[in-house]
């Protein structure tokens, strides 16, 4: 139950007070023989008097607790503007008992709650920015507007721009990512970020221009900032210097290319030196010879496929490949591949087939290279494949382009595996693979030689259960 107000109590009083005297009239008069209409008169003398102080006592009071009531009402106007506009620091106190009382206490444990929470947020965002201006990465973040609403020292030190020049201003007008070989503008980029809301990583021969125009290669990764509710409310991006990394992969890139150039001759003198052997040149040779010179000949041929494949990257990886573009039939390329390999299939008992569509587009290529991205994806199909088992090939096309796609019933790949397939000197460790030679070149330089025809690599794999590899290329003319 709330307490009875001031104004109420003050009634009670006069009430109080007038009644009293009433009595006095009424009942003590008589005891000292006062007459009634005397006391009467007396009586309405007394109650006009009563009535009158009565009221001078209200008055008196109201204006007593409406001076109260402007004097807390003015201070929890005071506290909460001091609330509202951040100072938490100094206690909000009221010596009452009544409502007024509760609430300031009702407000005081609202200041400590917020205080709080305002201490904690600012702990945690300093902490976020001590990490954020501290990475070893540039780190740079804008609003939906494109500004730049956060750069950090790392960015400041590559860019050659201060936080003062950089902060509120359009990225793309201060920032130029480009492609060294292209040339082509990536500008837009974090565009895409903030109306796709996925992240973005642009290609790997990126250049980002410095204040001074100088050009310094990076890794650019890029994500949407999303808030609680899951809206995007910005983007962030990071990039990092790989100057030193781009030179080692040139040196060891220069390397194996001399390396590879210098092992081809004393390659092929052994192979034809091993061959000449096979033919009785210098006599006859027993069988335990013959053992030797066939096992011989496989290990050459093992050095010059790997030789061989270690040039073709360095060729693909430096842009050196030159790919003669023809107009042709994958459906035709793929036969003269499977002829090559049918002995191969017999002698292991496999079921080798082969399905081309009728009247497949064609697509414009390098046949020869194209070749050897649909050799690779059968020979591996018959090397992990058990003896008697089944590869399907079907050449078909749809909507994408003209697919080609090898199927078998092999050992499949675990898929914690997977993802490192098309990997440089990727190999599955599996029941075939220590009775089949390779130097896990071969998927990473299809994936390579497929996308620079403008191609796309495609595959999936059960472990026990087989694998599925294939390609798409687009149709000539298609728009």
């Amino acid at each position: 139950m709330l307490k009875l107000s001031l104004v109420l109590k003050t009634l009670l009083f006069a009430v109080f007070i007038t009644a009293l005297n009433l009595s006095l009239i009424f009942v003590v008069g008589p005891l000292f023989n006062i007459q009634i209409k005397q006391a009467v008169f007396v009586g309405e003398i007394a109650l006009v008097g009563i009535i009158s102080f009565s009221y001078l006592i209200f008055i008196f009071f109201s204006f007593y607790i409406a001076n109260s009531t402007k004097n807390k009402l003015n201070f929890f106007t005071s506290a909460a503007t001091r609330v509202g506009s951040g100072e938490f620091d100094k206690e909000i106190e009221l010596d009452a008992d009544d409502e007024f009382g509760k609430l300031a206490s009702a407000l005081e444990e609202l200041r400590r709650l917020l205080r709080d929470r305002l201490n904690s947020t600012e702990e945690a965002r300093n902490r976020a920015e001590a990490i954020l201006f501290n990475v070893g990465e540039g780190v740079f973040a804008v609003n939906l507007k494109g500004e730049i609403i956060i750069f950090n020292k790392v960015a400041e030190r590559l860019l050659g721009f201060k936080l003062e020049q950089a902060i509120n201003q359009r990225y793309d007008s201060l920032l130029q990512f480009s492609n060294s070989k292209s040339r082509e503008n990536y500008g837009p980029f974090i565009n895409q970020v903030l109306l796709d809301g996925k992240q973005l990583a642009l290609p790997k021969d990126t250049v980002l221009v410095t204040s001074d125009q100088a050009e310094i290669p990076v890794a650019v990764n890029a994500s949407p900032i999303r808030n609680q509710k899951g809206i995007i409310v910005g983007g962030i991006v990071v990039f990092r210097d790989i100057t030193h990394e781009k030179e080692i992969e040139e040196i060891r890139t220069d390397l194996i290319s001399i390396a590879s150039h210098q092992l081809r001759t004393p390659l092929s003198e052994i192979k034809g030196l091993v061959s000449l052997l096979n033919d009785n040149i210098a006599g006859p040779l027993n069988p335990k010879q013959k053992e030797y010179i066939k096992l011989l000949n496989v290990a050459n041929e093992r050095m010059i496929n790997l030789v061989n494949d270690l040039l073709n990257i360095s060729r693909i990886e430096q842009g050196r490949m030159q790919l003669n573009f023809q107009s042709v039939n994958l459906g035709s390329l793929a036969t003269e591949v499977q002829k090559s390999l049918l002995l191969r299939a017999a002698e292991h008992k496999q079921k080798f087939y082969l399905t081309i569509d009728p009247n497949l587009p064609n697509v414009s290529v390098d046949p020869e290279k194209t070749k050897e991205i649909i050799s690779n994806l059968m020979e591996n199909a018959l090397k992990y494949t058990f003896d008697g088992g089944t590869i399907n090939t079907r050449v078909t096309t749809n909507e994408i382009g003209v697919w080609v796609l090898v199927k078998d019933s092999g050992v499949g790949i675990p898929k914690a595996r997977q993802k490192d397939l098309f990997q440089k000197f990727s190999r599955v460790e599996n029941p075939l693979s220590r009775l089949t030679t390779g130097t896990g070149l071969g998927l990473y330089a299809v994936k390579q030689l497929v996308e620079k025809q403008k191609g796309r690599v495609w595959f999936e794999s059960e472990e026990g259960k087989g694998s599925t590899f294939g390609f798409v290329l687009p149709v000539v003319n298609k728009r």
